[in-house]
């Protein structure tokens, strides 16, 4: 990997846009742990009119992308996310404080379904809409029997591995991550459009059944967000950039 090639196109990027350029590229879960670094690189650059954030993330917890847009809020007045392919879940709620979303033909968003512990095996996580999904067809199973031992045989185990309190906390996570969309959007990208927040959210949240839902940038402006669809030398050197992380993450 080519550390001149990468600062180059760094540099391009922003001299292309007129910002300052920040990356987050991780396979990891999106959580708090961004948030110390962040804040660094953010003393290092100083108060400045734009901030780019080059944002590749398959999603996270339900609370660190509000932290985050408000941190980088504090260091610039406009924010754009450019989503050089992945930005899915918590961090497609990222892009709803942006100003612009920045995408290209590969760009995916994603339905708003943050990562909760799963229910049994603590150590494994969760789209927290997954659980639900799981209830509604349970529910629905019980209902559409007529035999009681069949759907006592059906829900006892389930229900003896389930904790209330957890169950509660997943119905927080669930409302919270709304609260957070319609926050993010009324204040930053649906700030002119309040009209749309409804429906948005409700889609975000709710309209997709899979976690994995593409969302690219034709069906991300159809849904209201200031899309610009990077094209040219734009385009390629954003591509390039991602190439080159992804290799980083290879050789690691």
């Amino acid at each position: 990997m080519n550390v001149e090639e990468r600062v180059y196109l760094l540099e391009r990027l922003e001299q292309m846009r007129k910002s300052k350029v920040l990356v987050y590229f991780s396979y990891s879960t999106l959580d708090d742990s961004i948030l110390v670094p962040l804040y660094k690189q953010l003393k290092e650059i100083g108060p400045t009119p734009k901030i780019d954030l080059i944002l590749h993330s398959y999603g996270g917890t339900v609370d660190t992308p509000y932290k985050v847009v408000m941190l980088i809020r504090e260091f610039c007045q406009e924010f754009s996310i450019i989503v050089p392919y992945v930005a899915k879940s918590a961090a497609s709620m990222m892009v709803l404080g942006a100003d612009e979303v920045v995408m290209g033909p590969l760009s995916e968003l994603g339905p708003i379904d943050p990562l909760v512990k799963h229910p049994v095996y603590k150590d494994i996580l969760v789209p927290v809409q997954a659980v639900w999904h799981c209830f509604d067809y349970l529910q629905r199973s019980i209902s559409s029997s007529n035999d009681p031992e069949v759907a006592s045989f059906m829900a006892t185990p389930m229900l003896n591995k389930l904790d209330p309190w957890l169950m509660g906390d997943y119905e927080k996570t669930i409302k919270a991550s709304r609260q957070y969309a319609e926050i993010l959007m009324s204040n930053y990208m649906f700030k002119n459009s309040p009209d749309r927040i409804e429906p948005v959210v409700r889609a975000l949240t709710e309209g997709y059944f899979s976690h994995g839902y593409p969302i690219g940038h034709q069906e991300a402006k159809e849904l209201g967000l200031n899309v610009l669809k990077a094209q040219g030398e734009l385009w390629d050197v954003i591509w390039s950039l991602y190439l080159i992380y992804e290799e980083i993450f290879k050789e690691k």
